[in-house]
């Protein structure tokens, strides 16, 4: 049975930090990888928690692609444009922020790759918007956690 508000973590030792993902209305609002959790916190075991810490466990774990759970957004504009389209982006695969800005409408220019940067930096829900999965043209390029992890990511992709 899933939690359906809440924080709560699970140790990642893929990813040798915490996830710890928000839930409020059975809907994920938050992921993020930290060294330790917050104070108010919950700790699940394996098997245990919302269905969005079992859908990103699961994906850590090798099990299935994009986890496919309710995620709420407090943005719109751009920034939804950009979180919500990177679910369109296969798991596997990658695609450039140019690349990316021209097939969401905001093109593939300076000022595009600008805009979809300053979007995916503010992914609330990495993982669940597989905003990772958006690299620049000469390297692996930023992330809303640390570099590291999205490196980890794309590892655990095959990309």
């Amino acid at each position: 049975m899933g939690v359906g508000s809440g924080i709560e973590h699970r140790w990642s030792g893929y990813l040798g930090r915490y996830v710890q993902v928000g839930v409020a209305s059975n809907s994920a609002v938050s992921v993020a990888f930290v060294d330790e959790p917050d104070a108010e916190s919950v700790e699940r075991a394996q098997g245990e928690g919302s269905d969005a810490l079992r859908a990103v466990f699961a994906y850590l774990d090798g099990e299935g692609a994009t986890p496919d759970v309710p995620y709420a957004l407090t943005v719109s504009g751009v920034e939804r444009r950009a979180l919500e389209r990177t679910r369109d982006v296969p798991y596997g695969t990658t695609t450039t922020y140019a690349e990316f800005g021209s097939s969401i409408g905001e093109g593939g220019d300076e000022e595009g790759v600008a805009r979809v940067r300053e979007a995916l930096h503010g992914n609330p829900v990495p993982i669940v918007l597989p905003s990772h999965r958006i690299v620049a043209e000469d390297g692996i390029g930023g992330f809303v956690g640390p570099r590291e992890v999205k490196r980890k990511l794309l590892e655990l992709e095959g990309v």
